[in-house]
This record gives C-alpha cells, sequence and structure tokens, in this order.
C-alpha cells in the first residue's frame, strides 16, 4: 500500500517525515516522500508563519475535495487542534511517528505507542541519501512573545549524545557525506543532560570518514554561553564554517518586549568571535512589525543589519500566532509593516550583491550534494550554495573557480587539473534521491 507523505516547515519536519517513511517501510508500507497521487496521505504540518499555515489548509481542502484519507500529523494537531474540526473525517495526531504510523495501519490507541521516542536513532528513508538529518533534541527552552512552536513541540527535550552519534555513525556508513545537526534551537543542546553542543560537535567532528557537518539554528540566548568552546570546534575542517544565528530584531526595548533573553550586544559579540577566528557565513533572521516596534525601532533594526552585513537574511513579516502574547497586543498597521519589509529587503539585497562580487575569481572546494533544475549544487567550505554545469556527480567533491555572480547566487567551473593530478574527487555510488537506510543494532 503506497503512503504519500507532505513535508511543510524545517529541517526538523523534514527528519520527521523521513523517520514515519522508515517506520512504515518496517511495517510493509510503501511510503512515498513528497507525493500526494496515493490514496493515503500524510500531511506534516508546520504553524511557525501565518501564510504557512494558510497554505496548509488549501492543500487539506484539495485532499478532502479529492476524497483521500488524510492523516494530518505535525504542529498544527498540537498546537491549534480547532483547525482541524473543520475535517472531521481526517485523522490528527501531532508529532510522535510511532502514533502516526499507527492512525496509516488503522490501530487502536491502545495499540499505538506513546511513550518517549528518542529521534536520533530510527529506520528513515531519506530525502536525499547523500544528506543524513539528524534531530539532537525536540523542543526549547525559550518562551518567546511571538512564537508558536513551543505549543506544539514542548520543553526541551535533549537526546542522549551516544544515541547521536550512533546515528550519525551509521549514516556515514551507509554514504551521507553530510549531517546536518538540528532541532529546535540547537544553542540549548544538553542543558537538560549535562552537557552542550559544543561537546557534542567535539565528538562527532571524531567519527571516522569523509564527512561535512552542517549545525542549524542556534538562539543567541544560549550560544552566548558556549560560544568560546563552540569557536574552537568550528575549526575543525569537517565543520562548515555556517552560522544560523537569528537576531530577529536590532532594537533592546523590541528583544526584551519579545521576551528573547538577550541583547544586541550579546549578538554581535557572538558573530566577532566567529569572525576573529575564521571566515564564516552568516545566517540570520528578522521579525519585521513586531507590534511594538516603532520607527526608530525599526531603524535600529537596520543599522544592525548594514554594520553586521550577513551573508544571508531571513526576513519574516510578523504574523500574530493563536495563543501567545504577542498576538493579544494591539498589531501594527499591514502597510506600516510592508513598507519596512521592502526597505529591509533593499538593504539586504545590495550587501548580497557586494558580497557575492568579492567571490568572483576565487577558488573554492565544493561538495555536490543536490540537484536544482538544469544545475548541480555543490556547498563550498562557508556552506555557500555554488551553481555548478557540466560533467559533475553527485557525492563527488571538485576545486573550482567562481565564474559569475548572481542576484542570490554565485556560479562555479572545474578548474583544469595540473598534469599528473590526482582528481579532486570523492567516489559515492549514492543516488539523490530516497531510499531505506536500517536503524543500527
Amino acid at each position: 500500500m503506497k503512503i504519500g507523505i507532505l513535508t511543510y516547515g524545517c529541517p526538523a519536519n523534514k527528519s520527521d517525515s523521513e523517520i514515519m517513511a522508515g517506520l512504515l517501510t518496517e511495517r510493509g508500507f510503501d511510503p512515498i516522500l513528497g507525493s500526494e497521487d496515493p490514496d493515503t496521505v500524510i500531511v506534516n504540518t508546520c504553524i511557525v508563519k501565518g501564510p504557512t499555515e494558510d497554505r496548509i489548509l488549501r492543500k487539506l481542502d484539495d485532499l478532502r475535495a479529492s476524497g483521500k484519507r488524510v492523516i494530518v500529523a505535525g504542529c498544527m494537531p498540537e498546537a491549534y487542534p480547532e483547525l482541524l474540526r473543520r475535517y472531521p473525517e481526517f485523522i490528527a495526531i501531532g508529532t510522535n511517528p510511532y502514533e502516526i504510523v499507527g492512525a496509516v495501519a488503522g490501530e487502536g490507541p491502545n495499540q499505538v505507542r506513546k511513550s518517549y521516542f528518542s529521534k536520533a536513532v530510527s529506520k528513515k528513508v531519506r530525502i536525499n541519501n547523500l544528506i543524513g538529518i539528524h534531530q539532537i533534541s525536540e523542543g526549547c527552552l525559550g518562551n518567546c512573545a511571538y512564537c508558536a512552536t513551543r505549543l506544539a513541540r514542548g520543553a526541551l527535550v535533549s537526546y542522549p549524545p551516544e544515541e547521536i552519534l550512533k546515528a550519525v555513525e551509521f549514516s556515514i556508513r551507509n554514504g551521507c557525506r553530510e549531517i546536518w545537526i538540528t532541532s529546535q534551537d540547537n544553542g540549548c543542546y544538553g542543558f537538560d543532560i549535562g552537557t552542550d553542543l559544543a561537546e557534542l560537535l567535539q565528538e562527532i567532528v571524531a567519527i571516522p570518514g569523509d564527512f561535512r557537518v552542517r549545525v542549524g539554528m542556534m538562539n543567541p540566548l544560549h550560544t552566548r554561553n558556549i560560544a568560546d568552546r563552540l569557536v574552537e570546534v568550528y575549526t575543525n575542517p569537517k565543520i562548515y564554517k555556517f552560522l544560523h544565528i537569528p537576531v530577529q530584531s536590532g532594537s533592546d526595548k523590541v528583544l526584551r518586549d519579545m521576551n528573547r533573553g538577550y541583547t544586541v550586544k550579546d549578538f554581535e559579540g557572538i558573530i566577532s568571535k566567529f569572525r576573529d577566528r575564521m571566515e564564516i557565513t552568516i545566517s540570520t533572521d528578522v521579525i519585521v512589525g513586531f507590534p511594538t516596534e516603532e520607527d526608530t525601532d525599526f531603524e535600529r533594526t537596520m543599522d544592525l543589519i548594514n554594520r553586521t552585513r550577513p551573508d544571508f537574511l531571513n526576513i519574516s513579516k510578523f504574523w500574530p500566532r493563536r495563543g501567545t502574547p504577542a498576538a493579544s497586543m494591539q498589531q501594527l498597521p499591514r502597510d506600516v509593516i510592508s513598507e519596512r519589509t521592502r526597505a529591509l529587503a533593499e538593504l539586504y539585497s545590495s550587501i548580497l550583491r557586494k558580497k557575492n562580487q568579492k567571490w568572483l575569481g576565487r577558488a573554492c572546494r565544493v561538495l555536490v550534494t543536490e540537484k536544482r533544475g538544469k544545475y548541480l549544487i555543490g556547498r563550498n567550505d562557508l556552506y555557500r550554495p555554488v551553481l555548478l554545469m557540466g560533467e559533475y556527480k553527485l557525492g563527488h567533491t571538485y576545486n573550482v573557480r567562481i565564474s559569475a555572480t548572481r542576484k542570490t547566487e554565485i556560479v562555479g567551473e572545474a578548474l583544469p587539473r595540473k598534469r599528473g593530478a590526482a582528481p579532486v574527487t570523492q567516489t559515492i555510488e549514492s543516488n539523490p534521491g530516497a531510499s531505506v537506510q536500517s536503524e543500527p543494532k
């Protein structure tokens, strides 16, 4: 029996879908990631932003019209079960993969495993055979005034390091060249079990093998406590020089109202620690139009972005999420939010254009892990995506020179090999599509 799985949201949600697919395969089903063609479809939902929620609800309307059997999983059933009352014919579950698989199998509630389930070690069907997505915890220690994710994911539960290491080792043995470390907030990993992210990464890079580690989002609130040791472990060549650290606002007043727990100075201090030691890609997020954001607060955000000049900036218009303190505040006019968003986007566009131009003519080593249209995508040491055309192969590494830039991207071409030199590649017989990878014993 084929089962379609549609996934919305973050890398942790993608990992959840991989786990669901692995468990379904173990039960004799045939899961198809990214497909809504089968008669039974799992919709793995996200509720971080209003537009994403609206898009999911439109998809649920379409699926209902098609008469398919639908299981709604992920954050929406956990945080906003009332939204799903309009779909009484659908099965709403949540984020526990065993419960979701039990629903697909038609098991009653007494037969479904509801106990603690570690997502660190499990059978998976990978979205991309070359990328191992590893969740290191569930939930967070924050209490942000605008965020609905905690309503769905709860307080921090860190998975034991030995389980994570076992899973990472298994992924590497099975051909993964890139390891993603993800959670709702990597910065607070281990605070509940007497360890932290820096210690975990130190153990991961000690695993034998040719692989790279992409460390996902970490909030400044907790990252500032481990920043010095994080910088040290980041010097290891196995770790991409990529730091995703969302600031959300350049105003300390707004940060207090958001209940973020850190200051602009804390954010800039973390970035400085990394930039003082290495060339690194900085990715950050900004929420535009938080209810208490005044013109002077937004100007401080513009100034911060102009000072720190991040390589990637995710700009989100503020959307009130039901059940959060910010939803009950007096909201700003949407036209004000749109105008501020436009101004910040223009500033970032100019920053990115200048940063990309600096790459022209530079040589770098890239690991090719995905195909996007007519291009293959290679990631350099700074996790910058490099567009490639020609005789490149997935799972191989190449020395390239940046030959062109675009608005948001850089383009590479292979460097000629010196006579007698060995090719700079690593052969991995692995396809980019999904395949079953069994749980390590």
